[in-house]
């Protein structure tokens, strides 16, 4: 028993101190707050100095009555400060100041053994005394609870219960304590020992009776899942305990059956104890329970937010399925439905949760219902009345015929309707109020903008796909321009020169470059071509490449090449392109009989190319917001504005720069930089570019 007594006062002890440490930090200085925060700190000394006590066995009973005496003397100042500040201040005035002065004169009393003043008593000091004074005070505490509870306001009593359960409690078992003592002139061993895990017992009471009453200025945050899982413990072991004190009778009395007994009766309990444990249902009426009796919002809304964004971010499951579940969740459903606009404007079943639903069920965008729904967020309990008494309103026939169908629930976002929920009846039946119509419609709204945006990504990502398959079809539709552009030059001239040898082999050679483009084309179309491979070429050949290819155009561009040979690092048939690009668009604006200068130089680490002609030239505006917006152009039919931002798509691509100086009336002059290579040029590069020249 020895150790008994000190792990269960070791026990009040780490209680209260948790406790009173918990209140310290809350407190805002109101001095009923105070004065609980005191009660409790004294409690933890009391059960500290017991544990002592017990530890040491040699301390006296005197300084032991003294501890018990000063923490009735704790609580009674706490409980007159409750009655203060009611309305009773007057009734138990005398009772309160006999109070105080008898507890003051027994704590002195207990006293006298460590003065002057025993020596020169004649009798000695009676532990009786104490004992009876401590018992008188703990029928003070019980009046006073009383009063304090029969003048409180009824509104006001559900503050009050749960402090006067804890305090109710802690009096009337020292007065059994205490009656027995001063009958037998000891106490009962058993009810020693178990005192102190019974104190223990009482510290979350008082917590919870902190929480519903600020105006104490103790703003204590209990949280829900805290007491939730301790309180499931404590229902557990109690429940251990008593299997524990069954098996034992049962062993005691049962005589040859009573081992055998005590084995099936403590497997039995344990089996049911872990069935009720992971019951969903079981543990939904307990968390029904708790927020009746201990909270004043049934629901944890940091909680309830905080759990309905990790089931929307997180998990492998579809998102509409997640959204389903997370609504579910707010109400403790275990099943549910999401209907979601179809291709038809119809709402459809788009996931399912626990809750099979008919083949090719559609409910109308425009039923009253829905309407009424979207306009008011109205949220359908399928078990009561249409709302206004108007039966046009009611919910539709096909929702209320789904399995366990309970709450219709809305997703509104900016007054649109992207969808609603149907719930299952909750595990643990319960009335459906404004509390449970507010997290409804809240978790709706967030749900109904996770879904929204979603469905935006996915169109938004289809769009993407169509641009770059646009952007892909306008850069081939581009190529086969020029590609047209330079059959129709040779039909031009063919009837001329078609005489002429050398035209003959030049048509010859354009024929096979263009059918070799346009092979290149369709590869690129079917998805087959091969990435290019950025090689070092000599930029010289590339240039050379891409004046034969302008040759048929006027006027023929007039080119400077550089005093030494260039490398650069690019796909030789890609550079060529875009080049042959920029001179044709010069050829155009200079016409026939103008003028295009071709210049090739090296300006430190890189190769300067200019193309300037004298056409009409371009204003800084122009340039700045038309001239590489894609898919737009000035050459009417003739073109498709997808040349220019081509060209400085890839020159940007290489590493390389593309600016433009223009002067309207004189010219313009376009300038593309790109990084040099080392000057080990690729003969294989290079041989294929000269043949293919």
């Amino acid at each position: 028993m020895h150790i008994i007594v000190v792990i269960s006062y070791l026990a009040a002890a780490v209680a209260y101190l948790a406790g009173s440490t918990l209140l310290a930090v809350s407190w805002r200085g109101q001095r009923t707050g105070g004065r609980l925060i005191l009660a409790t700190a004294v409690s933890a000394l009391w059960a500290a100095f017991l544990v002592y006590t017990e530890w040491q066995r040699s301390v006296a009973v005197n300084w032991l009555l003294m501890a018990e005496v000063l923490r009735y003397g704790a609580w009674l100042v706490f409980l007159s400060a409750l009655i203060g500040t009611g309305q009773m201040a007057g009734l138990l005035g005398r009772f309160r100041i006999g109070a105080h002065a008898l507890w003051i004169a027994l704590a002195l009393y207990c006293m006298l053994p460590a003065t002057d003043l025993f020596q020169t008593v004649v009798l000695p000091l009676s532990v009786n005394v104490p004992l009876v004074g401590v018992l008188i005070l703990a029928l003070l505490g019980v009046v006073f609870l009383e009063q304090i509870y029969r003048n409180t306001a009824p509104e006001r009593r559900w503050a009050l219960k749960f402090l006067v359960i804890a305090l109710g409690v802690l009096f009337a078992y020292d007065i059994f304590l205490y009656s027995y003592a001063v009958l037998y002139r000891q106490f009962n061993p058993s009810a020693w020992a178990a005192r102190g895990f019974i104190d223990a017992l009482l510290v979350p009471l008082l917590l919870v009776a902190a929480v519903r009453n600020p105006k104490w200025s103790l703003e204590v945050g209990v949280s829900r899942r805290v007491v939730f899982y301790s309180t499931s413990l404590m229902v557990v072991a109690f429940y251990i305990l008593a299997t524990a004190v069954g098996g034992y009778y049962v062993r005691l009395y049962g005589g040859d059956w009573g081992r055998v007994a005590e084995i099936t009766l403590v497997c039995f309990s344990l089996l049911s104890a872990v069935s009720i444990v992971f019951s969903g249902r079981a543990r939904s009426h307990l968390r029904v329970f708790l927020s009746k009796n201990f909270f004043s919002f049934r629901h944890d809304y940091r909680e309830e937010w905080l759990r309905l964004t990790v089931t929307l971010s997180t998990g492998d499951a579809d998102l509409r399925l997640r959204a389903l579940r997370a609504m579910a969740q707010t109400m403790d459903s275990p099943a549910g439905v999401l209907f979601m606009r179809g291709d038809t404007d119809d709402f459809v079943p788009e996931a399912s949760l626990n809750m099979p639903t008919p083949a090719g069920l559609k409910l109308p965008a425009c039923a009253p219902a829905l309407e009424f729904m979207r306009g008011r967020r109205w949220i359908y309990d399928l078990d009561q009345p249409p709302p206004l008494g108007d039966e046009e309103l009611r919910a539709p026939a096909e929702l209320i015929s789904l399995p366990r169908a309970w709450l219709a629930a809305p997703l509104v976002l900016e007054d649109r309707l992207i969808g609603f929920v149907v719930l299952a009846q909750a595990r643990a039946r319960r009335a459906f109020d404004w509390e449970d119509i507010d997290l409804l419609r809240a978790a709706g709204s967030q749900v109904a903008s996770t879904l929204a945006q979603a469905a935006d990504a996915q169109r938004l990502a289809e769009a993407r796909q169509f641009e770059g398959f646009n952007q892909l079809t306008a850069f081939l539709m581009h190529d086969l321009k020029n590609v047209a552009a330079q059959q129709s030059l040779l039909l031009q001239n063919a009837e001329r020169h078609k005489h002429n040898p050398a035209f003959m082999d030049d048509m010859l050679a354009t024929v096979g470059n263009s059918v070799q483009r346009i092979s290149m084309l369709l590869d690129q179309l079917c998805g087959d071509a091969t990435p290019a491979a950025s090689g070092r070429v000599q930029l010289g050949v590339v240039i050379d490449k891409a004046l034969a290819e302008c040759s048929a155009q006027s006027p023929r561009p007039e080119y400077r090449p550089s005093a030494e040979d260039l490398w650069v690092r690019a796909d030789a048939d890609q550079l060529a392109t875009v080049l042959g690009h920029v001179i044709r668009n010069a050829q155009d604006a200079a016409q026939v009989r103008g003028h295009v200068t071709l210049r090739v130089e090296r300006a430190a680490g890189d190769a300067a190319i200019e193309i300037e002609d004298d056409g009409p030239g371009m204003d800084e505006d122009f340039i700045r917001n038309q001239l590489f917006k894609p898919f737009f152009t000035t050459k009417a039919s003739k073109g498709m504005g997808i040349g220019a931002y081509q060209a400085r798509k890839y020159v940007h691509s290489l590493g390389g720069a593309m600016s433009v100086r223009s002067i309207p009336s004189q010219g313009t002059v376009f300038a593309i930089r790109l990084p040099l290579a080392k000057p080990a040029g690729d003969a294989t590069s290079d041989s294929k570019l000269r043949a293919a020249s």
